[in-house]
């Protein structure tokens, strides 16, 4: 008996062992070009679709890693200091600076530089080796320094990620600051994980962005849980607390005039199953739904209720959306994607005079070229329109939106983008890309959300301007490279031409064509 007791002992704690190399999430990868790049290169040389390329996190806990490993930026020396224990801190150093402006400013040097400390803690539960937990949290502090006012700070009509709450340094409108904050808690299961976090949830294939959840906005708390059914059905879900910029007056007495007051809360609850059809073929469908003005409902915590039939038993004063989109890879050839979201589908007015149409769509394709193979060449394109009527709601609070940024496509409603693009890897540690990229963008007033809810048409690119709409064409050049494990590079050179481009003051629009260069570099301990 003491033998068999022995023996069960030690196969538990081979089991252990054995498990401890086997956690998932060994690795941070962040979503970005160069490791999208590698995973579609890889998708398009094997033949099989990556469900990586059309639902992940912009942090990804993972066993595969991205370009240049992981993400998490380390050295020796800070393996020694800051490593030693279960729970292990990752300090790093951040910063970018451009040459005349970025997509910041229109001109004049700007420097945005920022202290990153990441903290992981891995957890193997027992007996087998199959479930563990990782927590993890990440902090950056940055600073904006510039030449030219920086007041209001943001990265309008460009993809780049905007921060939440800014601050600036007493009176100067030179200098900047924000933080941000990410972390969760993640159970990692063999069927698939179960988060409770925040950090930005990117659903849907596209290169440029998404036209569901995409990393524009600022992340967000939420609760989640990708799971699979078999190898061929994956099911994803997402309950989340947005900022809906909205001053909740019902405090005014508590707070008093002076006080900061609490928001008007705001929700999104979204749904999605993923379809592998064939190896190289992959169909994903869902819903999401923008509410708030209430607490949770608690309906909408249940992921596998239809948010269709829930809100409408709430009253339809809420905003659904339904999307639908696809994945397939032709084997060495290369991958074609799309995407199609309906906004507030009324389905009585669907073949009518009257019908909404309130869409957007996107469709690309990423081929393989056959030259210079050992490089692996990829030939990149993209197009994205979204309707005017996208997004937007009468109910503010119901619009698509995080912190005034909206959680989809970042051009917004109204407005579309073409993208084409070279890309290759001469190296295994060097990335670059030559592109083009075309936006246009018209305007969403007041009236046109009335007349969307009369039933009346608002035409593409309408605007209340004279001349041209407003157009942005950026073509430029792309390099990362991973010098080593606490090093790594990003150049971009390019041209930057803005027509009828809206004046910081919000009065008058101006044109301005520039050229710019922008470096980023990650140092870490």
């Amino acid at each position: 008996m003491v033998k068999v007791k022995f023996i069960a002992s030690l196969c538990l704690f081979l089991g252990f062992l054995v498990g401890l190399n086997l956690i998932k999430g060994q690795n941070l990868v962040r979503s970005n070009s160069a490791t999208l790049y590698l995973a579609e290169t890889k998708t398009i040389a094997d033949g099989v679709i990556d469900g990586y390329l059309g639902n992940r996190w912009d942090h990804s806990w993972q066993v595969k890693q991205g370009f240049g490993g992981n993400d998490l930026a380390e050295s020796e020396w800070g393996k020694s200091l800051f490593r030693k224990n279960r729970l292990k801190f990752y300090p790093s150093l951040e910063g970018v600076g451009s040459a005349n402006g970025g997509d910041v400013q229109r001109n004049g040097n700007v420097l945005n530089v920022a202290p990153v400390v990441t903290a992981v803690a891995r957890y193997h539960l027992p007996p087998t080796g199959k479930y563990n937990i990782l927590l993890w949290s990440r902090f950056e502090k940055h600073s904006v320094l510039s030449e030219e006012n920086l007041d209001p700070f943001g990265h309008d009509f460009s993809s780049n990620q905007e921060p939440g709450r800014v601050s600036f340094h007493g009176s100067d409108s030179t200098w900047s600051e924000y933080d941000v904050g990410d972390g969760g808690i993640i159970l990692f299961y063999p069927e698939g994980e179960f988060t409770v976090g925040k950090s930005n949830p990117i659903w849907g294939p596209g290169y440029t962005g998404q036209l569901l959840f995409s990393k524009k906005a600022p992340s967000f708390t939420q609760i989640s849980i990708r799971h699979k059914f078999s190898e061929n059905w994956q099911f994803s879900s997402v309950h989340g607390w947005l900022n809906s910029n909205i001053d909740d007056s019902t405090y005014l007495d508590v707070y008093g005039p002076h006080g900061g007051l609490p928001l008007i809360r705001k929700y999104v609850a979204a749904h999605r199953m993923d379809v592998w059809i064939k190896k190289n073929f992959r169909i994903g469908f869902g819903e999401s739904v923008i509410y708030g003005g209430r607490g949770v409902e608690p309906v909408y915590l249940i992921p596998f209720i239809f948010s269709w039939s829930s809100q409408h038993d709430l009253g339809d004063s809420d905003n659904l959306q339904m999307f639908f989109d696809f994945d397939w890879v032709m084997k060495r050839l290369g991958r074609f994607y799309g995407a199609f979201y309906l906004d507030e589908w009324d389905f009585v007015d669907t073949f009518s005079d009257s019908s909404r149409s309130w869409t957007a769509y996107q469709f690309g394709a990423a081929i393989s070229l056959p030259i210079i193979q050992n490089w692996s060449p990829l030939l990149r394109v993209e197009y994205t329109r979204l309707s005017p009527y996208v997004y937007v709601h009468r109910s503010q609070v119901n619009s698509v939106e995080h912190h005034g940024h909206w959680l989809g496509y970042w051009s917004g409603p109204n407005s579309d983008n073409f993208f084409s693009a070279v890309e290759f890897m001469p190296r295994s540690d060097i990335w670059l890309q030559l592109y083009y990229q075309s936006s246009r963008r018209g305007e969403v007033t007041d009236e046109t959300i009335d007349a969307q809810y009369d039933h009346q048409s608002v035409e593409f690119l309408y605007k209340t301007y004279e001349g041209e709409v407003e157009t942005r064409t950026i073509m430029g050049l792309k390099a990362a490279a991973a010098v080593n494990s606490w090093l790594k590079l990003e150049l971009e050179l390019y041209s930057d031409d803005w027509l009828q481009r809206l004046d910081k003051s919000g009065v008058g629009r101006t044109s301005d064509q520039k050229m710019d260069a922008v470096i980023k570099l990650v140092i870490g301990l």
